[in-house]
């Protein structure tokens, strides 16, 4: 993964953290929505992947959160969870072993406090979910910002083709329902 790549991964995974402390493991639609615009205010090209793996991610950690909240200060917990996650992925490039996994549950207990077998599972969706997303290309923040000023310096000059342009890059749940004209038929005669 290239620099800005993993810059890019770093912030999307404090972004995520940072949702789930601030919202205390509790959220509606609408907050989710709100994060998502955020993310996307931040430069992260939300695809249809993308919004699927940040909804796991973000579940695996409201279960970590829930689970492990009456334990004290979930907020360095959970960011301590996260960095540890990230850094063990990094070293072992998104593959790993019992053994590797063994040894990341260690770290992150010696990070946090000792792990029941539940919030070990937990652990083990924040792991997977992160995987998930370093695979993914998640578009750097300077990228989308430059194709953004284009698009706005086209729309000036051509806005028919601009408009068209734009709607072609929207995620298709974004885009207006296509409407057919269906004849109706006449009744039938008895």
């Amino acid at each position: 993964m290239a620099t800005a790549g993993k810059a890019a991964y770093e912030e999307l995974t404090k972004l995520a953290t940072n949702f789930v402390t601030a919202q205390k493991g509790i959220w509606d639609h609408a907050a989710w929505l709100d994060f998502m615009s955020g993310v996307q205010n931040k430069g992260f090209d939300i695809s249809g992947e993308m919004q699927s793996n940040l909804g796991d991610l973000l579940n695996a950690m409201n279960r970590f959160y829930t689970t492990c909240a009456a334990t004290g200060n979930m907020e360095s917990t959970m960011k301590s969870v996260v960095n540890d996650s990230v850094l063990f992925i990094r070293e072992h490039s998104g593959v790993w072993d019992h053994t590797d996994w063994e040894e990341f549950v260690k770290t992150a207990q010696q990070n946090t406090f000792t792990l029941s077998e539940s919030t070990t599972a937990y652990l083990g969706g924040i792991l997977e979910a992160l995987k998930a997303l370093y695979v993914l290309p998640p578009a750097a923040t300077a990228k989308k910002r430059t194709t953004a000023s284009r698009t706005k310096a086209s729309a000036g000059s051509q806005p028919a083709a601009a408009a068209k342009k734009s709607e072609e890059a929207k995620p298709a749940a974004a885009k207006p329902a296509v409407r057919k004209k269906v004849a109706k038929k006449a009744p039938k005669s008895q």
